[in-house]
């Protein structure tokens, strides 16, 4: 699929098109021309937006522009005047300035400018900046539809869905990637090439203006930050390990080590919205911050592939090649990642290599890590300070990662699921009751509320591939079962949302073994033979301090009924409610 226009597109055209591919009153043949004639200013990602040049100048100056419309348009001399100031005021070509500037007033309903004044250029500059983002939407919506592709039935696809799936391959054959990832690094370094110029007089719509570009550097990154996510989450495209050390090194710079690039001209313009624009600018920047920080770290696990990794230790040929397999791609994600320290914000992407680098020798035959790469150093990083699984709980517990679908709980449940074998994490006899619960916190925040996470579990449970630590971790939490039934009912509880996993989930629990205790007799013999346990695996201190009493209580009555005073009935023994196992 080419490219028929050189017209500048209109992308809200084009994402409410995008938007509408699941229904069957989407004209086929409507998708197919929109997508032919957008394909090539997709590909640039935002570099499809030029800057200003003396060719595009002396287009519009001429007084004939073909950028906008079926066919070529007649400027007077005021509109050619007033597109060229707007085009040094927006830093962007001038056909594609007059493109935006007659969209933006045919939105409007306004007549023709013959002056390029302030409330003019703020106008044109927020339709400017809403067709900037909605020509990443556009690519994210066509990224997601396309990540979609091996769940549907070839029944289930129509022409309008299939035509856009052909434009994503399009894309990406054309260099999306390098498009993408590279705009991203550019807004993540604070470094993007375009930004409007600062001309007015008015000290206030200078800041007025910087404002809204810092608001859309952080809007644009989220969208990107996005886009990327998806484009690896497809198995079109795998990531180089020199595509991951650029992103790695951008992520620490932008996100990771810092608050993002715009956050500081964001709040320090401010105080033009008033007493609390301030409090407001802090507040967009934290959530912003939190959601850069949690994508940034799900993309680079998930370009790390290591569901590919495990299937490569199951396959009878090794699989296919891993991006990442080899030492001078360990070298290059060694050396990017070599001074990240091990805290809750670094930890998951260090706790994913570290995962990689243990199983690399066995997924790979006859691969010697390099020693910048040692599996054992690299371990003691992931596992140290306010890493290892901890900083996985953190991560699953943020407010962004929390409030999203499946996709990103899949990769992550992938790490978790990778790490648990590449560690040697179990049995879970050996774990002690505080690590066994951090587990099991963790698979909660995965799977519980997500049907489909669920289903995978349950489907592909019974082999050796992905999901066979997850059921090592549900059969040891059985085996605790009864003497310690919670971690058992904890984990089926997580792993049955939905009808289908909540059958599968019952039916694992009537296959279980039952024991049978004798129930405690009211007499003095039985005291003690129930012990009720707490979360850490000892006797619980309520119980304990029940026992202390009671054994002080029926001394005293045996004292009185030796000596034949009373003849009250003797203290019944103390039994606290709570999971309890035999002293037997």
């Amino acid at each position: 699929m080419t490219s028929g226009s050189k017209v500048l597109p209109s992308y809200r055209e084009v994402f409410s098109v995008l938007e509408g591919l699941g229904s069957l009153a989407t004209s086929p043949e409507e998708v197919e021309k929109l997508l032919g004639d957008c394909s090539d200013f997709l590909k640039g990602c935002l570099d499809s937006f030029k800057p200003p040049s003396s060719a595009s100048k002396a287009a519009v100056e001429s007084g004939t522009v073909s950028g906008y419309g079926d066919q070529p348009l007649n400027l007077n001399e005021s509109i050619r005047k007033v597109t060229v100031e707007a085009s040094t005021r927006l830093a962007l070509d001038e056909v594609q300035t007059y493109a935006l500037l007659r969209r933006c007033l045919d939105e409007d309903k306004s007549p023709l400018p013959t002056a390029c004044d302030d409330d003019l250029v703020v106008r044109l500059t927020r339709y400017y900046f809403a067709e900037r983002l909605q020509l990443m939407k556009c690519i994210q919506a066509l990224l997601e539809r396309g990540t979609d592709a091996e769940h549907d039935d070839d029944d289930e696809v129509t022409p309008a869905l299939a035509h856009a799936r052909a434009c994503l391959r399009d894309l990406l054959a054309g260099g999306l990637e390098e498009k993408l990832t590279g705009a991203l690094c550019s807004h993540m370094r604070g470094s993007t090439p375009t930004r409007p110029a600062v001309y007015s007089k008015d000290r206030r719509r200078n800041a007025q203006l910087a404002k809204m570009w810092a608001t859309q550097a952080l809007e644009e990154t989220q969208v990107m930050l996005d886009c990327a996510f998806y484009m690896y989450y497809s198995p079109a495209v795998r990531c180089s390990a020199s595509g991951f050390a650029r992103l790695a090194e951008a992520f620490e710079e932008g996100a990771l080590g810092r608050a993002p690039a715009s956050a500081a001209e964001l709040v320090n313009n401010a105080w033009v919205d008033g007493e609390r624009g301030e409090e407001y600018a802090r507040e967009t920047v934290n959530g912003f911050s939190d959601s850069f920080r949690a994508m940034c770290s799900v993309i680079l696990i998930e370009a790390m592939d290591l569901e590919d990794v495990v299937q490569s230790l199951n396959a009878a040929d090794g699989g296919d090649t891993h991006a990442m397999l080899n030492v001078d791609a360990m070298k290059d994600v060694a050396k990017a990642l070599g001074k990240w320290p091990s805290d809750a914000t670094h930890g998951p992407v260090l706790l994913a290599w570290a995962t990689l680098l243990s199983l690399a020798p066995s997924a790979a035959s006859g691969l010697t890590p390099p020693p910048e790469a040692d599996p054992a150093k690299m371990s003691a990083r992931a596992a140290g300070g306010d890493a290892g699984f901890d900083s996985l709980l953190s991560l699953l517990r943020t407010d962004y990662i929390k409030g999203i679908g499946h996709a990103c709980k899949s990769v992550l449940k992938n790490l978790f699921t990778a790490s648990l074998a590449a560690f040697d994490v179990l049995p879970v006899q050996r774990l002690k009751p505080g690590e066994l619960d951090a587990l099991l916190d963790i698979l909660s925040e995965l799977v519980e509320g997500q049907p489909i996470l669920c289903e995978q579990f349950w489907g592909g449970s019974h082999g050796d591939g992905q999901e066979a630590p997850l059921m090592n971790l549900l059969v040891g939490c059985r085996e605790r079962h009864p003497a310690d039934g919670v971690p058992l009912l904890r984990a089926l509880s997580a792993l049955a949302s939905g009808p289908d996993a909540a059958a599968c989930a019952l039916a694992f629990l009537s296959r279980s073994p039952t024991v049978a205790l004798p129930t405690p007799g009211p007499g003095a013999d039985m005291a003690g033979s129930i012990v009720p346990i707490g979360r850490d695996g000892e006797p619980m201190r309520k119980w304990k301090l029940a026992m202390e009493r009671w054994e002080g209580e029926y001394a005293d009555y045996e004292q009185r009924r030796d000596m034949g005073w009373g003849g009250d009935a003797p203290p019944a023994p103390p039994l606290p409610a709570g999971p309890g196992r035999s002293a037997g």
